[in-house]
C-alpha cells in the first residue's frame, strides 16, 4: 500500500539522506491520491483547485512511499513518539485509513496512533477508537463560519460542529484537538472567540499559521501578522493553563490589547511561559517548519532547545507587543 510520509518523517527514519535542522517525533502519514483531495480549500496544496505538486501539505514536501517499509522502520525507532494519519478526502477514504492503522497493530507497533480527518460518522469514529486510535485531529482551520465558506471549507459549519459534538462523545474532550489557522481572514476579537468558544466544550486547540503556498488559490495571500499570531498563542497557554483569560486581555478599538502585567511578567519568567509558543498538538507533535522557513521568522517553536537558540528573536517580538498594551 502506497501513502505519504512527511520528508522529515522519512529523515527520521532514515528513509532519506536530507540535512534536517530539527528533525520530528511524531512519524506523519497522509492517504495517497494522485489527484489529491476533493476538497477545495484555497489554501491547501492538496486541493483539486490548487496547481501546487500533490506531494505538498503546506509547505512541507511527502513523497510517497511503501507504508510496509514505513512500519518495518517505526517499530524499531524509539525517537517516533506517536503516528499521525492525516486524511485527503477521496473515494473510500476511512476504508485506507483503517487499512493502515490495522497494519501498524497487526505488525506489532504499539506507539500511540493519531488520526486527523473530515467529518466522519460516528460509528466510523468507534472503529477508529476501538483499533487503537486515542487523539483525533479535526481541521475546523478557520476560526468563523464566514471565513470557513471564504476559504471553500468542505461540508458546512454546522456540519463540523455535530462532528465535533460525536468525536467528543467516542474520545472524551481531552482526546480531540481543533486545528485552526490564524490569518485567513478573521481578525484578532474573532479568533480570540472562537478559541474560547472550543475551549468551553474542553477540547485542545492547535494553532497554525496560514503559509501561502504557490499554486494554491490563496498564493498572492501575505503571511499573517506574527506579533498577532503571539498574541494568540498566549491566550491558548493561558486557557489551557486553567486561568480566567479575560483577566488578561481588553478589546480597544476593535482592537485585542493584552496586559502590560502578563507580558513583562512572560518576558521575566522564560523557563516557564516560553512554553506558550512551542508547537502545540498531540503528545509528541512537533511539525518542524511547518509554517516557516527553517530562516525564520518563527511562528511555532519545534522544541524548546531550538526555541532558546532562537530567544533574542523572540524577545524583541515580546517587547513590541509590550509597546502595544499602552
Amino acid at each position: 500500500m502506497r501513502v505519504r510520509a512527511s520528508l522529515g518523517t522519512l529523515a527520521l527514519l532514515g528513509l532519506v539522506d536530507v540535512g534536517v535542522v530539527e528533525k520530528p517525533t511524531t512519524a506523519y502519514l497522509l492517504l495517497h491520491s494522485e489527484n489529491g483531495c476533493m476538497g477545495e480549500c484555497v489554501f491547501c496544496p492538496q486541493s483539486r483547485l490548487s496547481r501546487s505538486s500533490k506531494d505538498l501539505v503546506s509547505r512541507v514536501p511527502w513523497p510517497e512511499v511503501e507504508l510496509e517499509e514505513l512500519i518495518n522502520k517505526i517499530k524499531t525507532n524509539t525517537a517516533v513518539g506517536r503516528i499521525c494519519i492525516q486524511t485527503v478526502i477521496k473515494k473510500r477514504f476511512l476504508d485506507d485509513v483503517l487499512k493502515i492503522v490495522s497494519s501498524l497493530r497487526s505488525e506489532g507497533v504499539e506507539k500511540p496512533i493519531s488520526v486527523s480527518t473530515t467529518p466522519i460518522s460516528k460509528g466510523d469514529l468507534q472503529r477508529l477508537r476501538d483499533l487503537g486510535v486515542d487523539k483525533l485531529g479535526i481541521g475546523f482551520d478557520a476560526s468563523t463560519p464566514e471565513v470557513f465558506k471564504l476559504v471553500r471549507k468542505p461540508y458546512s459549519w454546522e456540519h463540523y460542529l455535530k462532528f465535533l459534538s460525536n468525536s467528543i462523545d467516542v474520545f472524551g474532550p481531552s482526546n480531540v484537538y481543533v486545528h485552526l489557522i490564524y490569518g485567513l481572514g478573521e481578525n484578532d476579537v474573532e479568533f480570540f472567540k472562537s478559541m474560547k468558544f472550543f475551549k468551553s466544550l474542553g477540547v485542545n486547540i492547535s494553532l497554525f499559521s496560514f503559509t501561502p503556498v504557490k499554486g494554491t488559490t490563496s498564493s498572492n495571500w501575505r503571511k499573517p501578522d506574527l506579533i498577532g499570531y503571539r498574541k494568540m498563542q498566549i491566550l491558548r497557554y493561558l486557557m489551557d493553563s486553567g486561568l480566567d483569560v479575560d483577566n488578561y486581555v481588553r478589546v480597544e478599538g476593535g482592537k485585542l490589547i493584552l496586559s502590560k502585567e502578563l507580558i513583562n511578567g512572560i518576558l521575566s519568567s522564560t523557563d516557564k511561559f516560553f512554553d506558550a509558543f512551542l508547537t502545540y498538538g498531540c503528545p509528541s507533535c512537533n511539525r518542524p517548519f511547518y509554517n516557516e522557513s527553517v530562516r525564520g521568522p518563527y511562528y511555532n517553536y519545534p522544541s524548546r532547545e531550538f526555541l532558546l537558540r532562537n530567544k533574542d528573536s523572540l524577545v524583541s517580538e515580546l517587547k513590541r507587543l509590550l509597546s502595544e498594551c499602552g
